[in-house]
């Protein structure tokens, strides 16, 4: 009992040790954003409609179930600040909805001190993608603030905050709101391109739909697909496309500016939610490809319809097989998140696009690379002229679906040129120049392309081509550089040996002679001995003699077993087929009488008419042959009286058949 139980204990130790494992690449990133919303007096003015908390209500109500949300709301102090929460977790998002909706604005702006405060909420890590959206009506302004803070204090928790932002890979996007469109947005996109960030700006209700798909884009890196605008009211229908089996949930956004009501819908796996610009129909586990809709428009208004597939695929970069190419070839993939399986279902790849973006991590200098679709997969050539470590992150997107790799960091290399082939070369003397490919003797396994020099002054080098002067019998030795173009250099000496022609010769000359001493001793000792052409015939060839012809003949014939498996009735070679005949073939009487058996050496098998009423028998096959119990051996010849019985097993070693010779029955 205690013997099996270790047994198993060791079964499933080793079952998790071959559990496979992916890596960070193929797991969900958890997005971070953290909403920093100024409620400052000023933005009773800017932002009457609230459209700041309109758009952050539509981010939490389409978030996806990796999203955490947070929210700092501030003026010269902080009001409010809400730690991250799971999108998944309602009530969090309830808090966070409920705060933005009921802000109360006056007081001053200290940004930096709002900023501070945003980073401080984030977490840090690789698998973490931290987003801090600020809205704002201006910059920092402390003129009236009674809290006793300072310019350069707010300034320096700005500085703070943009650090440490760029330390957690935090990027800052900014949203100027202004109700006349007369706003100076400088110091918010100073702060964003310090970050890797973007700044925006948002003046009313109708700018909404555009404004959420470039920030979700931009900064989640997924796709908003924009599938239909129109103007108008009443009640309308639409068929909207799912992803079916590659998405854990979907979004279906209906943008209005005086509202939406009485939505309906076809899919069981579904959710609404409204709000004052907005309806949002989630889909979960999308199990159909098109959802069918209906809502209806109260008044006269501008509808924009937008789809979000929270898709459960991710890109990689395929593992470089050698980093020293001068053309390196970079594949990315889709994977499942789930299962760690290639995406093999081509739908995915219809249509997308890629880039490829390559870092010198030393320099920081970017190079960006357009990317084909094999339709399995993306491709791109990187040209590494240049051998040291990059950074390599490639962007794919089509209508349904947009995500960044995770990093890949290689350390490109080059390998130097080598000689292939012997350093000492025979010539054969000319009168003339001759000219020697030197790509024969030196070769590059990167691709490149080798350059030559040499410092002899009695020959030249044009690219691959040697010019070599070889009109006297001499050694000439040559010394060659050899660089690829990306700083490998080898120095090699070649060594010609320049050859009159019976020297040169020589070697191929006494093959010849040994070949023709070889064909020699063939014929004298096996081409003579063979036995004449003639005698070879007469055995081969069966001859009765004499002019006997079969009279009253009679052949049966028995098939025991065939390699077809096919059942031959009795065959009855009567004396009218063969009568007034020499000789017969087994291959001709089987014609005779239709038989299809693939049988070729049948042809090889003779009868002859004898004399007394016997026939004479002989084969030349590889055919077992009986007679009274006795081998019929090949190219001898057998005599045949009535009723004996001849056994044969053809080559194929399966199909049997017995050959009875009889004599014509009389008739009264």
């Amino acid at each position: 009992m205690i013997k099996n139980n270790i047994i198993l204990f060791f079964m499933l130790c080793m079952s998790i040790f071959c559990m496979p494992v992916y890596g960070n690449e193929l797991q969900q990133k958890n997005v971070n954003m953290v909403f920093v919303v100024d409620c400052s007096n000023s933005m009773n003015f800017n932002d009457k409609q609230n459209l700041s908390g309109e758009l952050i209500k539509l981010f939490t109500d389409s978030a996806f179930s990796n999203t955490n949300v947070g929210l700092v709301l501030y003026d010269d102090t902080i009001l409010q600040s809400v730690p991250l929460g799971s999108a998944s977790d309602k009530t969090a998002i309830e808090n966070i909805q409920q705060k933005v909706q009921s802000m109360v604005r006056k007081g001053n702006t200290d940004i930096g001190l709002a900023l501070k405060e945003a980073v401080n909420l984030l977490p840090e890590g690789e698998q973490q993608q931290n987003i801090i959206i600020l809205f704002s009506d201006g910059e920092t302004d402390l003129k009236a603030s009674k809290t006793g803070r300072t310019m350069q204090q707010s300034y320096d928790d700005e500085s703070y905050a943009c650090t440490k932002a760029k330390q957690t890979n935090t990027n800052i996007f900014t949203i100027g709101l202004s109700r006349t469109g007369n706003l100076d947005i400088s110091y918010l996109q100073k702060i964003a391109e310090q970050t890797g960030g973007k700044s925006y700006t948002l003046q009313q209700s109708s700018q909404l739909s555009e404004l959420f798909q470039n920030i979700y884009c931009d900064a989640i890196g997924g796709n908003v697909n924009t599938i239909d605008r129109f103007t108008g009211s009443g009640n309308y229908q639409k068929q909207i496309n799912m992803i079916n089996g590659f998405a854990d949930s979907s979004d279906i956004i209906i943008h209005t500016q005086h509202g939406i009501k009485d939505i309906t819908t076809d899919c069981k796996n579904s959710s609404i939610t409204y709000s004052e610009n907005y309806a949002v129909i989630k889909v979960n586990e999308p199990s159909q490809y098109v959802v069918n809709i209906q809502f209806n428009i109260p008044q006269n208004d501008n509808i924009t319809v937008q789809t979000i597939h929270h898709i459960t695929v991710l890109p990689k970069i395929e593992q470089i097989q050698n980093n020293a190419l001068l053309h390196l070839p970079v594949t990315v993939k889709l994977y499942q998140t789930d299962t760690g399986e290639t995406v093999t279902d081509k739908k995915l790849y219809e249509n997308m696009t890629g880039e490829l973006t390559v870092t010198d991590t030393k320099t920081g200098e970017k190079q960006k690379i357009t990317m084909g679709n094999a339709g399995s997969a993306m491709l791109a050539s990187f040209e590494n002229s240049n051998p040291k470590q990059y950074r390599f992150e490639a962007t794919v997107k089509n209508g349904l679906y947009q995500r960044k790799t995770t990093p890949y960091d290689i350390e490109l290399s080059n390998t130097l040129p080598y000689t292939t082939e012997k350093k000492e070369i025979n010539l054969l003397q000319k009168k003339q120049t001759q000219q020697i490919d030197l790509n024969q003797y030196f070769k590059d396994d990167d691709g490149d392309t080798l350059v030559y020099q040499t410092e002899n002054t009695d020959c030249n080098i044009d690219k691959n081509i040697l010019f070599l002067d070889t009109e006297k019998e001499q050694q000439k030795q040559v010394n060659l550089y050899v660089s690829d173009g990306r700083g490998g250099v080898i120095t090699e000496m070649l060594t010609f040996h320049i050859l009159p022609f019976w020297v040169y010769y020589k070697n191929v000359a006494l093959i010849i002679l040994l070949l023709f001493i070889a064909l020699l001793l063939f014929y004298l000792f096996v081409i003579k001995k063979r036995p004449q052409p003639q005698q070879q015939i007469q055995q081969e060839q069966p001859i009765f003699s004499g002019e006997t012809i079969f009279s009253n003949a009679v052949f049966e014939g028995y098939f025991l077993s065939t390699l077809s498996g096919n059942e031959i009735p009795v065959l009855n070679w009567g004396a009218s087929y063969i009568d007034n005949k020499k000789s017969i073939t087994l291959g001709e009487l089987f014609h005779i009488l239709d038989v299809t058996e693939k049988l070729p050496e049948s042809h090889k098998i003779y009868i002859g008419a004898g004399k007394n009423g016997t026939v004479l028998f002989y084969h030349d096959t590889d055919c077992v042959i009986t007679c009274k119990g006795k081998d019929i051996p090949k190219k001898k010849k057998e005599i045949l009286q009535y009723e004996d019985k001849i056994y044969i097993t053809f080559e194929d070693n399966v199909t049997e058949m017995e050959l009875r010779y009889k004599r014509k029955r009389k008739r009264y």
